[in-house]
């Protein structure tokens, strides 16, 4: 009988688990743009610890694909997207002066707009890739995940989801500029956030005007509260400058459920302050 040494045994395993793990990054097929792009919205809003290439190479890591962390070597994988073409969620956009001088790269998220962590701006950012300065420096995308967007299943249920989602949150404490990544305490546009990602699975941006640009481009809007639907994001904007600096979910009835600076996350009736201040509203669950 022949034996086989445990060294051996031993030695057969760990190649097993390297060869397995080795692969299990490369799983392209089983990652969709769309994980990219959730996974990097939950970073908006946070301040900017690592360069916009280790930023790309950070958010790639997490869903399971490897790939470099510099601008050079980011700009050589996957397929080339030439500037003028469309692009699609999770593509890699590359700014510079030229192809031979990088100045950063970000995450296409949709809408014309991108994610980027870039030092000079000091929070990670969402812009769009038609504001002056990404303008005058895109130069073209990457494509790193080949396969079509396939379409998110319906949920006949979605609204009430949201309005579910949002109340467990009742009582929660108001802090400006909230932590994106704790519940412990929400302002308005964190908890909106929040609230739709429980229900969805799907981050929306990260605070009250990056949310309405969001909803102006994807959704159906109304200037008319009246005519929104349960589940249904509504903006508030001050009435001076007309800068919109509130978000809450419209419950229907007259109701709004929000997070304001006394009362933390509660419920609370339409009412002359609200109704003078509302801007839009909007529909991007249908």
């Amino acid at each position: 009988m022949k034996i086989i040494r445990p060294s051996r045994i031993l030695l057969t395993v760990v190649l097993l688990f390297m060869f397995l793990v080795s692969i299990s990054g490369q799983a392209f097929a089983q990652v969709t743009g769309r994980d990219v792009v959730n996974e990097a919205l939950k970073y908006e809003g946070n301040r900017v610890v690592m360069d916009s290439a280790v930023g790309v190479q950070y958010i790639y890591n997490k869903v399971g694909i490897r790939l470099p962390g510099t601008l050079d070597t980011l700009s050589r994988q996957g397929t080339l997207v030439r500037k003028g073409e469309t692009l699609r969620l999770g593509d890699i956009v590359f700014f510079g002066t030229s192809s031979s001088n990088l100045i950063a790269a970000g995450i296409f998220v949709g809408n014309n707009q991108f994610i980027i962590s870039h030092p000079p701006y000091n929070t990670i950012r969402v812009m769009s890739l038609s504001s002056s300065e990404p303008a005058r420096y895109y130069l073209g995308a990457r494509r790193i995940i080949n396969t079509s967007q396939t379409t998110q299943p319906t949920v006949s249920n979605i609204r009430e989801r949201v309005i579910q989602a949002g109340l467990k949150y009742l009582g929660t404490p108001y802090e400006f500029n909230s932590n994106r990544s704790s519940t412990a305490t929400f302002d308005c546009s964190d908890f909106t956030r929040r609230a739709y990602y429980d229900a969805t699975g799907k981050w929306i941006p990260g605070n009250s005007r990056t949310q309405a640009a969001f909803v102006r481009e994807n959704g159906k809007v109304t200037s008319n509260w009246r005519n929104l639907k349960r589940g249904d994001l509504m903006f508030f904007a001050d009435p001076t400058t007309g800068r919109i600096d509130h978000v809450a979910i419209y419950m229907g009835d007259e109701h709004i459920l929000h997070a304001t600076r006394t009362n933390g996350v509660n419920v609370q009736r339409m009412n002359s302050y609200y109704n003078t201040r509302f801007t839009f509203g909007g529909n991007i669950l249908d």
